[in-house]
């Protein structure tokens, strides 16, 4: 029979000490697994030092997460510079030391007391090669002629207003618009005599050129040459090429026209202008001159036997059926991009405005006239260059630029790298 206490439970009993180890299962499941694995018995998390311990390993995870992204990102940076520094040391076009480089360095420009200095120097263009590019707003460059002949560009542009000089002299200002007109800088004073001093230095160093020595047998056989033999141009590498001289008339052709062709004397006289007759066709000289803006076309084609000035045509009206423009009165054919095949938006030509680019070029070949589109994109960078590359594959017989060394020496595809433009270091 089994006994039963109802007794009260006594002070001892009830306040039993309580202890947890043995009355956790827990702790008796830590106690047995370290009677029987001892090593383990150190490792058991306990107390302030455990959670000291996890920060600081926490802290040495996030140090290390750090230090390398860190590294990733230097080694980004350095791989970014590095792409950059190998296309532009491989785009970058050496430095020549030619006579343009020389004037370049020591130009002093036109004034009241003297004219520009110097205009030329030996091995002039050494090492330039032409491209076809037209030197825009030429005179807006610090030196104007010398820094388009430098990059190649075969075209230049000058804008021409008639006025009168301080003695009553009419004269050739150029300038963009009335305000910016000064004495000093004059048709003459910034091309025409420094491309006249140019192409005698030019033609004296040509082992072409013959000697005009008279009076004898020697002197007669030189004379017969020169007038069978070509001068040359400007380009000493090329020196068949003819430097384009577009002159923008701005103020009334009409009483501008007379003033311009007298003062072409001197190089008509040397036989370096580009003309046209009747039964020769196109000559090509050292010298094209074409006439744009508010040209005469009326007086430029007047002359029914000889032409040395030659007109801008327009290009979108060569398609028309009454065009008067053609190789014996026209030299380009120009047109603003906008006005010949429409708004042109974020940098490049739809499908529709590349057909009529490539019917527009075509036309001007045909009619042998050079083809130009001017007021294209000039930024960001990467729109303006992309037009350049469309314009370029489609035919376009020269490219209308401000940025001349862009234009003329760089490739455009590759001047754009990680975002930086490499093309104007």
């Amino acid at each position: 029979m089994a006994y039963r206490d109802d007794s009260p439970l006594s002070d001892e009993r009830s306040v039993a000490p309580f202890s947890p180890l043995e009355q956790t299962p827990l702790r008796q499941q830590n106690r047995t697994l370290h009677r029987f694995f001892p090593q383990w018995r150190n490792t058991t998390p306990s107390g302030p030092s455990f959670l000291s311990n996890k920060l600081t390993q926490r802290s040495k995870r996030l140090l290390w997460s750090a230090l390398f992204i860190l590294l990733i990102t230097a080694l980004t940076i350095l791989t970014w510079l590095a792409l950059i520094l190998t296309v532009a040391n491989r785009l970058r076009i050496p430095h020549l030391n030619n006579g343009l480089q020389k004037i370049l360095e020591t130009y002093h420009a036109p004034n009241t007391t003297h004219a520009a200095y110097p205009t030329w120097a030996e091995d002039f263009s050494g090492g330039v090669i032409p491209v076809q590019c037209h030197a825009h707003n030429d005179y807006w460059h610090r030196i104007p002629l010398y820094e388009g002949l430098a990059a190649g560009c075969v075209g230049t542009e000058a804008d021409i207003w008639i006025g009168n000089l301080p003695d009553g002299t009419v004269d050739l200002f150029v300038g963009h618009n009335s305000k910016s007109l000064t004495q000093s800088r004059t048709l003459r004073s910034l091309y025409l005599d420094p491309l006249f001093d140019i192409l005698s230095y030019q033609n004296a160093m040509s082992p072409n050129t013959p000697n005009t020595t008279t009076g004898t047998a020697t002197g007669t056989q030189d004379i017969l040459a020169i007038e069978t033999s070509s001068p040359v141009g400007v380009f000493s590498t090329s020196p068949n090429t003819s430097l384009i001289l577009a002159l923008d008339f701005k103020t009334d052709g009409h009483k501008t026209w007379d003033t311009v062709v007298s003062q072409l004397d001197n190089l008509r006289s040397q036989n370096w202008l580009t003309y046209w007759t009747p039964s020769s066709g196109l000559v090509r000289r050292p010298v094209t001159v074409i006439g744009t803006g508010d040209t005469p076309f009326d007086l430029l084609t007047s002359n029914t036997t000889y032409r040395d000035i030659f007109y801008d045509a327009p290009l979108p009206s060569l398609s028309d059926a009454d065009s008067p423009y053609n190789s014996n009165n026209s030299y380009y054919a120009s047109s603003a991009i906008g006005k010949a095949v429409g708004a042109v938006r974020f940098g490049r030509l739809t499908d529709g405005q590349k057909d009529n680019v490539k019917e527009q070029v075509e036309k001007a070949n045909d009619l042998g006239l050079v083809s130009r589109y001017w007021d294209t994109v000039s930024w960001p960078v990467g729109w303006r260059n992309r037009i350049w590359e469309q314009l370029v594959e489609l035919g376009v017989g020269i490219l209308n630029v401000d940025d001349l060394t862009a234009a003329a020496r760089w490739d455009w595809e590759m001047c754009v790298v990680g975002g930086v433009n490499i093309c104007n270091s």
